[in-house]
């Protein structure tokens, strides 16, 4: 909708002799030549043209004549003015007789038609004539056509310049100019494409105005540079529809406010839903990305506002200068600041810089916590100054406040020198495990280096299991317990909760310097002494003046167990000339190597074994040889065996010859019974020599 009144406009018909509308001026060879219907005759033209149009008089022609000044006769006037002809009539256009010629007024008025015109009376006419062509038009040329009044041309036509320029409206007169004004649907054009045509419209301070109406469009097109330049405000406003800039498929930049001077450039408005969008496609959006120091301020406090940032793989990069200084959330109060989303897999750096600088998190004044890897869904990892640098860690102050380290896992404090957990308090420094253990070790090789000291108190060590202290060092007193006084190890422990004293590599030197019966008195419900020695390294249990008890008064079938359990192992009792004597109310049980296979076959590479076999069906009275493989066995050793077989048929078998050889031994077995053999046959033996 146009801003301002429009002074002018162009109605766009051709005028002609029926209808007013637009139209040219006639040059003087248009209006001799008389042929056009189109053109207009201004004064100027019609004077020129006259003496052309205006024939002279022939003897076979009417026209003009000059009458005679005695130098250059051309018609003679016979003087009759004051002589009355008897019977001439009146002139007429069809009658040829007397008449008068025109006053000044009859010519100028146009109305008496029985008077004639001369070349004077012709002259005043042209000087100041009357409307011209009320009747039917007829073409006209003129060298100069001039009108003080208004000038209407009904039918159409052109004004050609011919040489020399066209002006409308020329003059210094307020009057307005109509081009095209007409109600009618017409096309106007002003100007041509040809070469350097140009077209300049200029304006007072009435304004410029371009109007449409309905679904007319305006159509400004320029295959070279547009510009449009206001001294003051310039506005594109739509009422019904966008305003695109740029909205073409043509890859040349948009400039806006890039000329070389203060202003401010404003884009959107602060009305009801309004919106601003920036789009690009794999070009960046740069704002205030010049050199010029200025600030940028996206978004405001107000209400409900809100600012979002989303990027893709591109990274998200938020840089300044040596000295810039950010604040991020400086004038919250109740909000909350979130960095980093909930799903984030990559690496989220805070202060990394190699320079001297200060990070702080919740450094003020009120009273802040500060969370870190808080949450209770993936395991985290917390890692504090672990550069491979001389950093110093300092958590806590030492005027006030507590300290807790809690965890569901384990809490690693790693020092590479010198280090110390001091309580200068008068309270307790508690290293409690609920449900593991407490490790305390030390690598440097020196004997104290782990230390228990208190010049003012003792040492008291309460656990539910076992107390265990081992040294690595080779030395033969690397272990030492020493007390100035009298030292009591006590096992209160129920059966099986021993007491172990054991040297894998060297020996045990228990030495009592009392001089009494009593001197070593060992009393325990439970007692393991167990050596690791080589062959040769043996544990003796000698007593050179008395004797030697072994007493176990628990009610259990292993209450003494003396075991060699070595391949090759044996156990040996002799005596001096007495007897060894073995009693028992229980059984005497020695603990077979076995063999279980299908057929008369088996292997069984121990003194002591029992072999199984399977599938055989034996007949009555029939034999059958069993062959047992034994790497202890030789050609002369002597054999115990027992055979038993099971089944429910009335199967006998019974050993009717036992054969050593190198390496094996075979056994033959009889069925003295009734039936065959239905079930497996048990073969115990024992070979007692070798």
């Amino acid at each position: 909708m146009p801003k301002y009144p429009r002074p002018n406009s162009y109605a766009g018909r051709q005028g002609t002799q029926s209808q007013t509308g637009q139209g040219r001026f006639a040059n003087t060879t248009e209006a001799i030549a008389g042929t056009s219907k189109e053109l207009m005759i201004s004064p100027f033209t019609l004077d020129a043209a006259a003496d052309v149009l205006v024939r002279q008089a022939t003897t076979v022609l009417y026209g003009t004549v000059i009458l005679t000044d005695n130098n250059f006769p051309v018609a003679t006037k016979v003087y009759v003015d004051n002589i009355a002809i008897a019977g001439a009539p009146a002139w007429s256009e069809t009658v040829s007789g007397i008449g008068k010629l025109s006053t000044s007024a009859q010519g100028t008025t146009g109305t008496n038609d029985d008077t004639a015109m001369t070349p004077l009376k012709v002259a005043g006419v042209l000087a100041a004539p009357p409307a011209i062509g009320s009747g039917t038009p007829a073409a006209g040329s003129f060298t100069t056509l001039g009108a003080t009044g208004a000038i209407n041309f009904d039918a159409g036509g052109s004004f050609e310049s011919g040489g020399a320029t066209i002006a409308i409206g020329a003059d210094a007169s307020a009057d307005a100019i109509n081009v095209g004004t007409g109600a009618a649907a017409r096309a106007i054009t002003v100007g041509n494409v040809t070469g350097a045509t140009g077209v300049t419209v200029n304006t007072g301070t009435g304004h410029f105005t371009v109007n449409t109406t309905g679904t007319g469009d305006i159509i400004l097109n320029s295959d070279d540079t547009m510009l449009l330049d206001a001294d003051g405000v310039l506005e594109l406003n739509s009422s019904a529809g966008a305003i695109g800039i740029g909205s073409d498929a043509d890859a040349f930049a948009i400039n806006v406010g890039t000329g070389a001077a203060a202003r401010t450039i404003t884009l959107g408005n602060s009305t009801g839903a309004t919106s601003v969008v920036l789009e690009s496609g794999t070009g960046a959006i740069n704002i205030g990305v010049n050199t010029v120091a200025h600030s940028v301020t996206i978004g405001n406090n107000t209400g409900a506002t809100a600012i979002v940032i989303d990027v893709g793989t591109g990274n998200f990069d938020l840089n300044g200068v040596g000295a810039t200084t950010y604040a991020i959330g400086a004038s919250t109060t109740t909000g909350t600041m979130t960095i980093g989303g909930t799903a984030a897999s990559g690496t989220m750096t805070l202060g990394d810089s190699s320079a001297t600088n200060i990070v702080q998190i919740g450094s003020g004044e009120g009273a802040t916590t500060v969370a870190i890897a808080g949450g209770a869904t993936a395991a985290k990892v917390v890692t504090i100054a672990t550069g491979a640098v001389a950093s110093t860690v300092s958590i806590g102050s030492s005027s006030a406040g507590a300290i807790t380290i809690d965890t569901a896992a384990g809490i690693s404090l790693d020092s590479a020198t010198a280090s110390n957990f001091t309580v200068t308090g008068a309270a307790d420094l508690s290293m409690i495990s609920t449900a593991g253990s407490i490790v305390i070790k030390a690598e440097e090789a020196v004997d104290d280096a782990i230390q228990l000291t208190s010049l003012a108190g003792g040492l008291a060590a309460s656990v539910a299991l076992s107390v265990v202290i081992a040294s690595t060092e080779a030395n033969a007193d690397s272990v030492q317990l020493t007390s100035a006084g009298g030292m009591d190890i006590v096992a209160t422990g129920a059966a099986a909760k021993d007491l172990d004293i054991s040297s894998t590599s060297g020996s045990i030197n228990i030495t009592a310097g009392e001089d009494i019966a009593t001197s070593m008195v060992i009393t325990n419900k439970g007692m393991d002494i167990a050596i690791a020695g080589a062959a040769g390294q043996d544990f003796d249990l000698v007593n050179t003046g008395g004797s030697i008890n072994l007493t176990a008064t628990e009610s259990i079938a292993t209450a003494i167990v003396i075991n060699a359990s070595g391949a090759a192992s044996g156990i040996d009792l002799s005596t001096g000339g007495g007897s060894i004597d073995i009693s028992s109310a229980g059984f005497v049980t020695m603990v077979p190597a076995t063999s279980t296979a299908a057929g008369a076959t088996g292997t069984v590479n121990a003194n002591v074994g029992v072999t199984t076999h399977t599938g055989l069906t034996t007949a009555a009275a029939a034999s059958q040889v069993f062959t047992i493989t034994n790497s202890l066995c030789t050609a002369g050793s002597a054999i115990l065996v027992s055979a038993s077989n099971l089944g429910a048929n009335d199967a006998q078998m019974t050993i009717t010859r036992v054969t050593p050889a190198a390496g094996s031994f075979t056994v033959t077995l009889k069925n003295n019974g009734a039936a065959s053999l239905n079930g497996d046959v048990l073969l115990s033996f024992w070979v007692t020599a070798p």
